[in-house]
């Protein structure tokens, strides 16, 4: 087999399991979170407060969607919506204790079926791919 050869079935694989990773996380988020509820939680997570209008364009979605979605979201207790206290008229929107909790829930149920999906691989092997998508991610951040 050659180098290019290897090269396609490796990203033939990467891509299947990347999607299909990406619908295991999806299941678990959307329990809790339908629809864009999730990808909302999830920003907030990762970045902390964020202005509606930054969540409406990181998600390719309306100003009025995020505000459908955060409206439930505060109803549930998970975020709550304030004014920026320099610029009374930006709404931001943040994680309350609950929604970190749930979060935090879901993200170990991923990390157990992650580790269900690997639990084949060795010790060795895992200080391979870790070395091998550190490089590719620092790669990534070089383009």
């Amino acid at each position: 087999m050659s180098s290019d050869d290897r090269f396609d079935e490796f990203e033939k694989i990467f891509w299947q399991l990347s999607r299909k990773m990406e619908y295991v996380w999806q299941d678990i988020y959307a329990k809790t979170f339908p629809g864009s509820q999730s990808q909302i939680v999830y920003l907030l997570a990762q970045g902390g407060p964020k202005k509606m209008s930054e969540l409406a364009n990181s998600l390719h979605i309306t100003a009025g969607a995020v505000t459908i979605a955060a409206d439930l979201l505060i109803e549930r207790g998970y975020i709550i919506r304030y004014r920026n206290e320099g610029d009374r008229r930006v709404v931001q929107l943040e994680l309350t204790e609950k929604g970190r909790s749930r979060v935090d829930e879901l993200q170990e149920e991923g990390k157990q079926v992650m580790k269900s999906v690997f639990e084949a691989v060795s010790d060795r092997d895992f200080i391979l791919m870790n070395k091998i998508f550190k490089q590719a991610s620092a790669k990534i951040d070089e383009l």
